[in-house]
C-alpha cells in the first residue's frame, strides 16, 4: 500500500501535560522577570541616593570656597587666572603625551596637514572656547581654514562660528612627522 503515514494525534491528557509545563515555564519566566525588575529598581535608588551624595558635597563644597574666598579676602580674578593657568598645564601636557604617540612634531607654520590647538574669545565670553585641538583638514570651516594658513604661533584672526564672532588666538602648531608619512 502506498500513502503517507500520520502521525499519532496526541492524547487529551499529553495535551495536558504539555500546556501544564508550559504553563510551570511562563510562571516561572514571570518570576525572574520580577525579581530582575526589582533588583533593577534597588540599583537605581542606589544610584539616585549616590547622586544626592555627591550634589551635597559639591553644594558643600561651593560655600567652603566662598567663605574662604571671603575670609581670606583673596582676589577673585587673581584666582581664576591660576585655576586657568593650572587648566591649561594638564591641558599642554596631555596634548604633549597625544603627540609623542601620534607622531607629530612642533611646528612654525600652519601648513593643511597640521593639527592647531586653539583658544577664542568672543565679545560676550559665554561662547569662548577655553582650548581646542584641531586637525585643520577636519575643521570643516573654510574660513578658518583659509584663515590660518600660512600663519605663526600667536597670529589672531577673526572667524564666525554658529553665528558668533571668534577671535581665534593660534597658540600651537604640530605637523605629522615626515618619517611616519614615508613609513
Amino acid at each position: 500500500m502506498n500513502g503517507f503515514r500520520q502521525q499519532a494525534q496526541t492524547s487529551k491528557k499529553e495535551k495536558l501535560k504539555t500546556i501544564e509545563s508550559e504553563l510551570k515555564n511562563a510562571q516561572m519566566a514571570v518570576r525572574l522577570n520580577q525579581m530582575l525588575s526589582q533588583k533593577m529598581l534597588e540599583n537605581q535608588k542606589e544610584i539616585q541616593r549616590d547622586m544626592n551624595n555627591a550634589l551635597k558635597v559639591i553644594n558643600e563644597l561651593q560655600y567652603k570656597i566662598l567663605a574662604i574666598q571671603k575670609v581670606a579676602q583673596l582676589d577673585v580674578a587673581a584666582l581664576t587666572t591660576e585655576v586657568d593657568s593650572l587648566r591649561l598645564k594638564d591641558f599642554n601636557d596631555a596634548s604633549d603625551k597625544e603627540d609623542a604617540e601620534t607622531n607629530l612634531l612642533v611646528t612654525e607654520q600652519v601648513e593643511e596637514d597640521s593639527t592647531v590647538i586653539l583658544t577664542t574669545v568672543t565679545e560676550n565670553m559665554e561662547n569662548s572656547i577655553f582650548r581646542s585641538r584641531i586637525k585643520l583638514s577636519e575643521a570643516g570651516v573654510p574660513e578658518l581654514v583659509s584663515g590660518l594658513l600660512g600663519k605663526k604661533v600667536g597670529a589672531k584672526i577673526d572667524v564666525k562660528l554658529n553665528g558668533v564672532t571668534h577671535t581665534v588666538e593660534l597658540l600651537g602648531i604640530r605637523a605629522p612627522s615626515k618619517q611616519s608619512e614615508t613609513a
